[in-house]
Order: structure tokens, then C-alpha cells, then sequence
């Protein structure tokens, strides 16, 4: 069963979704880049780099506060 959301609790919804796509699209486009500029190695590059984000989102989702 679901609650109803207070309007300020589906603008935060709306906002944490905004932010979570711009993230992915951030990384989808490094990754793109990285590989027209340097290939694989930037690739790579791009993959060891957003290991320490992709690790502190999951630590906030973890905590709720994500």
C-alpha cells in the first residue's frame, strides 16, 4: 500500500531523479569521450575514476540519505 506525497516530497523525488540521470549521463559521456580520445586506455581510465563515486552513492543510498 502506498502512501500519498506531500507536493515537497515529489519535487525532492523529482530532484533526486534529475540528479541521478545527469550523473549517468555524466558518466556515459566520459566514457564516450575518454574512448574517442585515447581508446581503451581512456576507457579505463574513465572506469578506475568513477569507482570512488559510484562507491559513495551507494554508501548514501545505504544511509538514506540518497
Amino acid at each position: 500500500m502506498t502512501t500519498q506525497q506531500t507536493p515537497e516530497q515529489k519535487a525532492a523525488e523529482a530532484r533526486a531523479e534529475k540528479i541521478t540521470f545527469g550523473i549517468f549521463g555524466a558518466i556515459v559521456l566520459a566514457l564516450v569521450l575518454g574512448f574517442l580520445t585515447m581508446g581503451l586506455t581512456g576507457v579505463g581510465l574513465v572506469a578506475v575514476a568513477t569507482v570512488p563515486v559510484i562507491y559513495l552513492l551507494l554508501i548514501m543510498m545505504a544511509g538514506g540519505k540518497g
